[in-house]
């Protein structure tokens, strides 16, 4: 058993001793249970289905944070000490084990990190020698940031991939299902009968809300079958859905309009007062513009191009030896000259789009919003979603869904913010997902076989629901 499970169990019973039933004791509950599901997950155990329906706690959700084994250490000494000297105070005990996981030693940044991030945002392919000397220090120093910044926040450089390239369509479907026994049922559908072409799923905790996204072939046939697939759907899980193709896509991280005191991220105060449209028409020439992708028409291409650029989604960094080795494991080989080739083709045509990304305690809720409003309203929240510390946007026919992470003080703002513009014209709708689980997909290298060189070759049998009963 987890050493930390442990001394949890331990600490509730002593707090129940002294407590007596309260609102108190619910949120010390609550808090210990999301701990307890955060260590499991550090340590491998794998999770039960009441560990995945937890409500998260309000500054912390053992499902989302990042698992490290160093944070881990630090609630593992700090339960002792709680222990050791019998602590069974409710603010005190929250107080100590919550600065566990946002505290100085776990995730402090300096200057010079928070610096190296904003030019790694403006401009991610920037060698590292180049980025030393603009900021006035040697490689080596710079080599050490970057891998400090890896070990305290999971830095990780990656791409966004403009499917449209490779003849793939993006589809985004928001569904409110009829029940959670149904939602349960759906995401067995979702993870094994319609895993090919799934590219992302997320609930929210209710179970009863949720998201998903598919890359279909842009092609007749494919694109036929999956709108009968869904229609189909809707008779057995859906109260309501909407489905509609995302048609530009956009990554942010912005370090030019929030504060970060070390342990706190902050979000620009003007938006509390103005709402993330206001804020962003009064602020639009200076406000920085996310980094993005349209889908396009697609463009010749072979497995190549394909695997290179699958392969580059989640490493966008990785070495040439890394990626050779990867291509021999589909049986592609080609020589370095090529593969870096077709490497800078992918950059200059824009098929990829690098950025980097990172997670960290100090952001511990990832909500999605999905948001039914003008074409130019979508384009403007985009904007908004580059003042938060990290967040994404997909940008629809019908509107945008928005993906932001938020840092514990400012989640008020955030909420105010977003619902705020319900106020405005051009506005129909929006919903928002506070916290979800993400279900399991293919990724898209396992794709490649189905190219034959000319067009996809999915078969009716691709879009078959048996358990359903759906034949083609």
């Amino acid at each position: 058993m987890v050493e930390v499970a442990d001394l949890l169990s331990t600490l509730q019973r002593s707090i129940h001793e002294v407590l007596r039933p309260s609102e108190e004791l619910f949120e010390i509950d609550l808090l210990l249970e999301n701990l307890r599901v955060y260590a499991k997950r550090v340590k491998g155990i794998p999770l039960s289905d009441e560990d995945y329906r937890l409500q998260p706690y309000k500054d912390f959700s053992g499902l989302v944070v990042t698992p490290r084994d160093r944070i881990y250490n630090s609630l593992l000494r700090r339960l002792k000490v709680i222990l050791r000297f019998n602590i069974t105070s409710y603010e005190k005990v929250t107080r100590d084990l919550l600065r566990g996981l946002v505290s100085d030693e776990v995730d402090r940044l300096t200057g010079r990190e928070i610096r190296l991030m904003t030019l790694l945002y403006q401009r991610p392919t920037t060698p590292q020698r180049e980025i030393a000397k603009e900021m006035k220090v040697s490689l080596p120093t710079i080599r050490k940031d970057i891998k400090s910044l890896e070990e305290k926040i999971d830095l990780r450089f990656a791409n966004l991939i403009d499917w449209g390239r490779f003849k793939l369509r993006h589809y985004g479907l928001i569904f409110n299902t009829k029940g959670v026994d149904v939602s349960r049922h759906l995401a067995n559908v979702l993870n094994k009968e319609m895993a090919t072409y799934l590219s992302t799923v997320n609930f929210d905790t209710s179970l009863q809300r949720g998201f998903a996204a598919f890359r279909i072939p842009d092609q007749g046939k494919p694109v036929q079958l999956f709108l009968e697939q869904v229609e189909f759907l809707s008779e057995h899980f859906f109260e309501w859905h909407q489905l509609h193709q995302i048609t530009k896509y956009h990554q942010s991280i912005c370090f030019d309009y929030f504060d970060y005191d070390t342990s706190t991220w902050m979000i620009e105060g003007d938006i509390s007062t103005l709402g993330l449209l206001n804020f962003v028409r009064e602020n639009w020439a200076i406000l920085p513009k996310p980094r993005g992708l349209s889908n396009t028409i697609a463009r010749p291409f072979d497995k190549l191009d394909f695997y290179l650029t699958s392969f580059l989604v989640g490493d966008a960094n990785a070495s040439m030896k890394k990626i050779m080795e990867r291509l021999k494991t589909v049986d592609i080989e080609a020589p370095r000259t090529t593969i870096s080739t077709r490497k800078n083709r992918l950059y200059k045509e824009r098929t990829m789009e690098p950025f980097f990304t990172f997670s960290t305690p100090q952001l511990p809720f990832f909500m999605t919003f999905a948001i039914r409003c003008e074409p130019h309203i979508a384009e403007q929240l985009t904007v908004a979603v580059a003042q938060m510390p990290q967040g994404f946007a997909s940008i629809t026919k019908i509107g945008c869904i928005l993906h932001v992470y938020a840092p514990s003080r400012s989640l008020g703002t955030i909420l105010n913010a977003i619902s705020m513009t319900l106020e405005e014209d051009g506005v129909d709708e929006v919903w928002q997902m506070q916290e979800f689980k993400n279900m399991g997909a293919y990724g898209p290298a396992q794709l490649a076989s189905k190219w034959n060189g000319s067009y996809w070759t999915w078969s009716e049998d691709e879009f078959a629901i048996p358990s359903l009963g759906l034949e083609y």
